[in-house]
């Protein structure tokens, strides 16, 4: 049992590898080419994979590694090398002559267990890389899908902006005709041409907003910049307010600055059992010019009249405490965090629901009834192109403020800890 909680990081570290490439040929295999070399990533890869390929979990993976040497270097028997003295010469005097030799052998043992402190430092250093490395996992997943949803957003963005294009090339052209009939002022076909204009570099705005969505996104999945991506899924547009999951007993955040507490008092605990004068054993022989030979046993005691460790034991109590009020501070942020996204929840519906309801279907209605009377040529293509223009921003925003949902409840579940729960570990 002992050798397999010893073992825990390594097999953890080759566990995490496996499954990146297990999710990689995931990736690759049932995605769907929407041109040669772009993959789809749906929103459970998304998840998956910024969790377990993230910046962030890259960064936090090699401390967890790195923790398993800590701790095999810990457990050694002797915290201090013994050490050898030799010394020669040859004495000459009234008493006689001759070569004189001497060596002395000597161990420090430490008095206040050194041992013990470096093994619970190799210990609470494995807890804080575990989970730190949780806590980026949990950052990681975050980030990558609130990438996707922009990525999804802008996809959208995108359509729209081409719909409200072709339309517009098709007012153009009835307007053309009618001015061509000479029913109508070539001012009016003039004006319909600046629309298409718009429509074109509003295409071209939303086609930047989706390539830095789009880099945004591989960033966060850990993919290659040179990989194309495009994001499957839709914005729901009738998704109701369900309860959320119970928040976590422990966030991993506080886990991770609880593990930071205990590392920074385990580091104290070193730092004092390394400072503190070790008890000197030791052995002595020499043999002297005339042939006497002596052999002598050392013991060197520390005095209790000095404690040499009052200035590192101060500064060690200075990063305990900064541990403990980053703990406070990150307790605090969660418990803020947590009641922003439990309003956004609602409010973001709230918006969504009233565009969706209360605007979106009498532009609707009034851009049907414009454009007939267009065709009828009972008016103008000033009015339609006016209520055009507000249906279009009110698509869009519509687009937008269902994309707002998704992030909330992405927020939500990242203050309630529980986003992970949906990546296979």
């Amino acid at each position: 049992m002992a050798s397999l909680l010893r073992a825990a990081p390594r097999l953890l570290v080759h566990a995490t590898r496996i499954a990146g490439v297990l999710a990689l040929l995931a990736w690759a295999g049932p995605a769907r080419a929407e041109a040669p070399g772009e993959v789809v990533v749906s929103r459970a890869l998304a998840l998956q994979m910024g969790a377990d390929h993230g910046p962030a979990a890259r960064e936090a993976r090699a401390p967890v590694a790195a923790s398993a040497s800590i701790r095999d270097a810990s457990d050694k028997v002797l915290p201090y090398a013994p050490r050898l003295s030799l010394s020669a010469g040859r004495r000459t005097g009234a008493f006689g002559e001759g070569l004189e030799l001497s060596a002395s052998a000597t161990q420090e043992i430490s008095l206040r267990g050194l041992r013990g402190a470096r093994r619970d430092v190799a210990s609470a250093v494995e807890r804080a890389a575990l989970t730190e490395l949780e806590r980026a996992r949990l950052e990681g997943a975050a980030n990558a899908l609130l990438a996707w949803l922009d990525v999804v957003e802008a996809q959208e963005l995108v359509r729209l902006r081409a719909a409200a294009r072709r339309e517009a090339d098709e007012i153009s052209r009835v307007a053309s005709a009618r001015v061509a009939r000479g029913v109508a002022m070539p001012a009016e076909a003039s004006l319909a041409s600046a629309e298409v204009g718009a429509a074109v570099l509003g295409e071209r705005d939303v086609e930047g907003l989706l390539v830095a969505a789009r880099a945004s996104l591989k960033l966060a999945l850990g993919l290659p910049q040179a990989t194309a991506v495009v994001a499957a899924g839709d914005l729901p547009m009738d998704d109701g307010l369900v309860a959320p999951s119970p928040p976590r007993r422990e966030h991993p955040i506080e886990t991770a600055a609880r593990a930071e507490i205990d590392l920074a008092k385990a580091d104290a605990k070193l730092t004092g059992a390394h400072m503190a004068p070790p008890l000197g054993v030791g052995v002595y022989y020499a043999r002297e010019g005339t042939g006497e030979q002596l052999l002598t046993g050392t013991l060197s005691i520390p005095l209790p009249f000095l404690d040499a460790t009052g200035f590192d034991a101060a500064r060690q109590q200075a990063s305990i405490l900064s541990a403990e009020a980053r703990a406070v501070r990150r307790r605090d942020e969660l418990a803020h965090d947590l009641t922003l996204s439990t309003h956004e929840r609602e409010h973001t519906r709230d918006v969504r629901d009233t565009l969706s309801t209360q605007v979106l279907v009498p532009l609707r209605e009034a851009v049907r009834l414009a454009r007939a009377g267009y065709q009828a040529g009972t008016q103008d293509a000033t009015g339609l192109l006016l209520l055009r223009q507000r249906l279009v921003t009110a698509e869009e925003r519509l687009a937008r403020a269902a994309a707002d949902v998704k992030r909330a409840d992405v927020r939500d579940a990242l203050a309630r800890g529980s986003l992970l729960d949906e990546v296979k570990r």
